[in-house]
């Protein structure tokens, strides 16, 4: 009975019918034990563990052991996984397999990737368990350069790797977005006989699509005539995470025909994909499946709803999402701070971040671009700099290029131009062009034309691919009356093959995204829409001539 309902992840029924028990052996411990460990619950199983040894009843076992350290799964609990270690030595334990392969999961899991490395290196009579364990470890860890030589290593060994095995190393090739080994690991996985199993084609999936090969990723995912939802998730989310996101929205709607219900992941995956399509519509019509679902307006969900609704102008829908979500993590407070300051409600923003601060949030990276932004749009340069130096005196945050760039535009639209310039030269990081580009653009704005020339130069020696630096600086050079100069930039453009990116625009109608980009011709109904702009041309244009006669 308890085995059943432990399976069932019932384990308050297990718990009961387990403390009802007249006699326990070392199988019912070990289950009651193991039931807490799938289900995450560390304290519990912990304090079953612990019931055990004071009560006497059974002696520690190989399977008492490795399902308690199955549980310890986080950095906080490496502490009483090296109290289960000795106790292990002290026991006998240690040279039990399946006592090692729980102690290097655990080790790694826990994040302590030395005491994992020496556990696996101690162990003598290594099987592809404990090799698996390690390549996954490492890979989880972000080692992935040494769990692919690790892989590479268990193979020249001669030890046939496993489908678990392929999992990690094909993990760590989509973290390093090594999409050349990634192939190689696919042709070896194929030719073993796992290209079929689902979990397999999952990691493959993720890799592919995190080396940014969606097509290849799409081709894994129509190879599984059955993919499960965690495959569909991957796929949706590769799609989103490289930008394609009307495939996703295509792919979510295949996926709902055929019946699959969604998790809080794929809907998080799919309001993001609303989010930077602009699709309030349809981003409403996944928030009310959500709630259809029974989805809780947890961090995943509630952070994505908040997003979309800022991220469409709905500022106010946006932040009630945010005020009614139970917990909010950064992630939370950074998408609504920034929903904010994109919306002109900048007071707002920084009101936000100091609730943040004065509820014990640390802020990050992400957070400092947040408020700098908004400072910089009401013209805030002493609050701006307070925020910059923040950054690294209070928390310890060492300031990026978008930091710095924030604070440049914090002083180039205040007009200190000067100060920027100096700003600028002082930066020890490396910057590449993005600092002098936004100098540029407000020097063109304050009618800075001297110190505007000086910038531009700057941008042409560091051999700018933009055609927005030429076209401004060759304008200040025309003001300026240096002809000459105007002739040289813009010839300089054309040497370097710089052209001006296709402008795009979208449109949502009866919940379809129509994407346009400059001199389309893909669009289905591209004749019509012709036509139809022709027609418009000529109405403007005889409207012009009544209201304008030339007698």
């Amino acid at each position: 009975m308890v085995n059943a309902y432990c399976k069932r992840g019932a384990v308050g029924d297990a718990q009961k019918v387990f403390d009802g028990m007249p006699e326990r052996n070392g199988v019912t411990w070990a289950t009651m034990v193991s039931g807490y460990a799938k289900e995450r619950m560390v304290r519990e199983a912990f304090g079953v563990f612990g019931l055990m040894r004071e009560e006497g009843e059974e002696k520690d076992n190989e399977f008492v052991v490795s399902s308690v350290l199955s549980s310890l799964t986080e950095g906080g609990f490496v502490g009483a996984g090296r109290q289960v270690h000795g106790l292990v030595i002290k026991d006998g334990l240690v040279c039990v397999v399946a006592v090692k392969n729980a102690l290097v999961t655990m080790y790694s899991k826990c994040g302590s990737l030395e005491d994992a490395l020496r556990m696996f290196e101690m162990s003598e009579d290594k099987g592809d368990i404990t090799w698996s364990a390690m390549i996954t470890g490492l890979a989880q860890g972000g080692e992935s350069e040494k769990a692919m030589e690790l892989f590479s290593k268990m193979h020249c060994s001669g030890i046939k790797p496993t489908g678990f095995t392929f999992v990690g190393v094909v993990d760590a090739c989509g973290d390093s977005s090594d999409i050349r080994v990634g192939k190689q690991l696919h042709s070896l996985l194929v030719k073993m006989g796992y290209e079929n199993q689902v979990y397999v084609m999952t990691s493959l999936v993720s890799m592919y699509s995190n080396c940014g090969s969606v097509d290849d990723a799409r081709g894994g995912f129509d190879s599984l005539h059955e993919p499960d939802l965690v495959l569909w998730t991957s796929m949706i989310g590769g799609y989103v995470n490289n930008g394609d996101n009307e495939a996703a929205l295509s792919l979510y709607g295949q996926m709902e025909v055929e019946g699959i219900w969604p998790n809080e992941l794929t809907m998080a995956s799919i309001l993001k994909a609303c989010s930077s399509l602009a699709a309030l519509e349809q981003g409403k019509q996944i928030h009310a499946r959500s709630i259809k679902y029974g989805f809780k307006m947890e961090n995943q969900i509630g952070s994505a709803l908040s997003t979309l609704y800022a991220k469409c102008g709905s500022i106010k829908d946006g932040n009630a999402i945010f005020r009614t979500m139970p917990t909010r993590d950064l992630v939370s407070w950074n998408a609504m701070i920034s929903g904010f300051a994109q919306n002109g409600r900048t007071v707002e923003a920084l009101d936000l971040f100091d609730e943040m601060i004065s509820q014990g949030i640390t802020p990050d990276q992400v957070t400092f671009v947040n408020v700098l932004s908004a400072s910089s749009h009401i013209g805030l340069v002493e609050r701006g700099k307070s925020y910059f130096n923040m950054m690294s005196d209070r928390f310890g945050i060492v300031p990026r290029v978008e930091h710095y760039a924030c604070l440049v535009d914090v002083l180039s639209r205040a007009g200190r131009l000067n100060e920027a310039k100096k700003f600028i030269e002082s930066v020890k990081v490396e910057h590449g062009m993005s600092l002098w580009r936004i100098l540029l653009s407000a020097c063109r704005n304050y009618r800075d034309y001297e110190l505007g020339a000086y910038a531009g130069e700057k941008l042409m020696d560091l051999g700018s691919q933009e055609s927005s630096a030429y076209v401004m600086l060759s304008r200040i050079y025309n003001a300026l009356g240096k002809f000459n100069d105007v002739e040289r930039v813009m010839g300089m453009m054309k040497l370097r093959g710089v052209g001006k990116e296709p402008g795009c625009s979208w449109i949502e109608l009866k919940n379809l995204v129509h994407v346009f980009v400059v001199g389309d011709q893909k669009h289905p109904l591209i004749d019509e829409i012709r036509a139809k702009l022709w027609s418009l041309t000529r109405l403007m244009v005889l409207e012009d001539a009544e209201d304008n006669p030339v007698f």
